[in-house]
C-alpha cells in the first residue's frame, strides 16, 4: 500500500493509510471472494490458487484506494465521483506486469538453460538451473526496487505489518504502536516464503510433465512453446506450494524440515521489509483491528463503503 497497510483476517480484510496532513484513515474491504463461491475452494489445493487470487483482488482494490487518499484535495473542487478509468487503468497495468512477468520469470530462464545445456537429456537439470535463474532474477530485481524512495518506504509498511502481527500473536488486543515497534519485522508465514516455496515446485512439477511430453510427443519443444502447457499448470502449483507452507507453518517448533524451509523466506524478507516505528505501527494496528471486526479508535476516520471520497473532511482527520 501507499503510505498504509492492509490486513486480512478469517472474518474480514481491510486497509488502513497515513494522510499527508498526518491523520489516518481507514476501510474494510469488501468484496465477494472466490474463495466464498462454492464448498471446492476450501479443499487442498484449491484453497491456495483461491487465496491468491482473493489477495490479488483484494490489493488492487486496496492499492488504488490508498493512492487515492494521497492526492491533494481541491477544496473549491467538491467531492469527486468514481469513474471506471482507474479500474481500467489498473487492469492494463497487471496485464502489463503479467506479460513482463511471464518474459523474464518464465521464457528467459527456460531459453538461458536450454542455451547454456543444449544437450541435456534431463529436464530435472534443466529446471533446476531454471529455477536458480528465477532466483537470481528475482533477488536482483528486489535489490534494484529496493533501490527507489518509495518502495523503501513501502518495505517500511511491510515490516509495521509484521511487527503488528507479532505484537497480536503474543498478546491479542490491544496492541500499541510502541510495543509493535519493538518486535520483528520479520515473520515466518511472510508471502516472500511462498514465492521461494513456488520456484521450488515449479522446477520439480516441470521438470515431471516436460518428461513425460518428450516421451509422449517425442519432441523437446522451444522455451515459448513450454509455455503454452507451463501457463494452465499455475494454479496447481500455487496451490501445491500452499499446501506446504502450511504444513510447514504447523511444524516449525517440531520440525527441523520445516524450519529449514522457511529459511530461504526469512532471508529475502530482509530485503523486502525495514523496521518500523510507532508511527507506522499505528496504521498496521488500525489496519488490524478493522479486519477483525474492532473499532480501530477515535483517532482513525473509518470510510464506509458507500461513503464517496470526502477528501476535505478526511484531510484533517486526527490532526
Amino acid at each position: 500500500m501507499i503510505e498504509g497497510v492492509m490486513m486480512k483476517s478469517p472474518v474480514g480484510a481491510a486497509v488502513a493509510s497515513r494522510l499527508p496532513g498526518g491523520g489516518i484513515v481507514a476501510r474494510r474491504l469488501d468484496m465477494r471472494l472466490l474463495s466464498d463461491r462454492g464448498p471446492i475452494w476450501s479443499k487442498p489445493v484449491f484453497r491456495g490458487a483461491a487465496t491468491l487470487v482473493d489477495t490479488l483482488m483484494l490489493g488492487m482494490k486496496a492499492l488504488e484506494w490508498s493512492a487515492s487518499r494521497q492526492e491533494k484535495p481541491d477544496p473549491e473542487a467538491g467531492p469527486r465521483k468514481q469513474t471506471g478509468r482507474s479500474g481500467m487503468g489498473a487492469g492494463a497495468s497487471m496485464g502489463v506486469a503479467f506479460l513482463v512477468a511471464v518474459v523474464v520469470f518464465v521464457w528467459l530462464p527456460l531459453q538461458l538453460s536450454r542455451w547454456l545445456m543444449p544437450d541435456t537429456g534431463s529436464q530435472v537439470l534443466l529446471h533446476l538451473l531454471a529455477g536458480l535463474f528465477r532466483i537470481v532474477f528475482f533477488v536482483a530485481y528486489l535489490a534494484l526496487i529496493s533501490l527507489m524512495k518509495d518502495v523503501r518506504r513501502v518495505f517500511v509498511y511491510h515490516g509495521a505489518e509484521h511487527q503488528c502481527i507479532h505484537a497480536y500473536e503474543r498478546g491479542g488486543l490491544p496492541v500499541s504502536p510502541e510495543e509493535a515497534s519493538r518486535q520483528s519485522p520479520l515473520h515466518q508465514r511472510c508471502g516472500t516464503s511462498f514465492l521461494l516455496l513456488l520456484v521450488i515446485v515449479t522446477v520439480l512439477l516441470y521438470a515431471i510433465i516436460d518428461t513425460i511430453v518428450i516421451l509422449v510427443t517425442g519432441t523437446d519443444f522451444s522455451p515459448a512453446m513450454r509455455i503454452v502447457y507451463h501457463l494452465p499448470l499455475i494454479p496447481p502449483v500455487i496451490g501445491i506450494s500452499y499446501e506446504v507452507l502450511r504444513a510447514a507453518d504447523r511444524h516449525l517448533e517440531t520440525s527441523t524440515l520445516a524450519r529449514m524451509l522457511s529459511v530461504p523466506g526469512m532471508f529475502l524478507q530482509r530485503m523486502t521489509t525495514r523496521r518500523a516505528g510507532p508511527e507506522e505501527a499505528e496504521v498496521a494496528i488500525a489496519a488490524l483491528r478493522l479486519a477483525l471486526d474492532e473499532d480501530p479508535g477515535d483517532h482513525v476516520l473509518v470510510e464506509r463503503e458507500e461513503v464517496s471520497e470526502a477528501r476535505v473532511s478526511l484531510e484533517g482527520a486526527g490532526d
